[in-house]
């Protein structure tokens, strides 16, 4: 029972963590754009935009939730590297360098064939989606010390269910927003 309350609270923290992510430098003002993105193909009607922002957040969530079950997958497969203060140097200057990129004091960006095909949306309900699956990879320097954070504890866990549930719920706080607005 103790440990179902744990989980849960974690859940909600992580939530909450997937809400304040939209406040970061690279999410924070995607924000309007997808929003517009919405409303230009709703023409009006906000149960067509409810329903593509549905779409959206689902992509989103189903994005962040592979990267669950894959790292859960690789703990399993690498938990023991995990045990080596060498591999756990390495992980935390990695959370550093992206921490430090997202204060400013450097850009870490996808190259910019990757940046010019993502930035092409498909229309409709395909194109919400989508737009949801790699959203995650814009996002992706100024949440990454968040995110690795996730991915070590994940890893440590080798459960590939609570890795799915894990980042699926950071993928609904990511979305709620798009959602509500």
């Amino acid at each position: 029972r103790a440990q179902q309350r744990g989980i849960i609270l974690g859940l909600l923290v992580i939530f909450v963590g997937g809400l304040a992510l939209n406040l970061t430098p690279c999410v924070y003002p995607l924000i309007p754009v997808t929003l517009a993105f919405f409303s230009s193909q709703a023409a009006g009607r906000s149960t067509r935009m409810l329903a593509l922002a549905s779409l959206y957040v689902l992509g989103l969530s189903i994005s962040y939730a592979v990267l669950g079950v894959v790292t859960a997958q690789a703990g399993v497969l690498f938990g023991s590297w995990l045990q080596h203060p060498a591999v756990l140097i390495v992980v935390a200057a990695v959370i550093v360098a992206l921490a430090l990129s997202a204060f400013g004091l450097y850009d870490v960006r996808p190259p910019s064939f990757i940046m010019q095909r993502l930035g092409q949306a498909s229309a409709g309900s395909v194109g919400a989606f989508s737009m949801g699956l790699v959203s995650g990879l814009i996002a992706a320097p100024c949440i990454g010390p968040f995110v690795a954070g996730l991915v070590l504890f994940v890893a440590q866990q080798a459960n590939p269910a609570l890795g799915f549930l894990v980042f699926f719920t950071l993928g609904v706080g990511m979305g709620l927003p798009y959602l509500l607005l």
